[in-house]
């Protein structure tokens, strides 16, 4: 990832560790890791795919950024976690390092799925955000 894509997903665990609604949920301290983690308490989150594009013009640059975040719940459904981390992203407001500001935030697509543990179910939220240079 380049600069402006890691500091937006190193704001955006900044934000989510202090939001009560994702603590709620993911713990506090916040169980979200670079990885899927087998020995963490469940539920817990981990990143995923991380894609980058340029959508800029002659004067603006503009990053369209797409990263997933996966969920993972033991003995019971995904999406209630899943929604609840959906909706509190929502809610999240980021500050990004200058130059680059956040224009805007916001789940592209989410889901829930079975894994080969039939115990452990996985929710998936896409998230779209668009960066631009001041």
């Amino acid at each position: 990832m380049s600069a402006p894509e890691e500091a937006f997903r190193t704001a955006l665990t900044g934000a989510m560790a202090a939001s009560p609604a994702v603590q709620t949920v993911l713990g506090s301290p916040l169980r979200l890791y670079e990885e899927r983690s087998r020995d963490a308490a469940y539920p817990h989150a981990s990143w995923g795919k991380a894609e980058s594009r340029e959508q800029g013009a002659a004067e603006v640059t503009l990053i369209e950024h797409r990263l997933t975040l996966d969920i993972w719940c033991r003995d019971r459904d995904a999406m209630p976690t899943t929604a609840a981390v959906r909706e509190a992203i929502r809610e999240i407001d980021i500050v990004l390092p200058a130059p680059w500001r956040l224009v805007s935030l916001g789940p592209a697509y989410s889901d829930g799925f079975a894994t080969r543990d039939p115990r452990v179910k996985r929710g998936l939220i896409r998230l779209r955000a668009l960066i631009a240079r001041s």
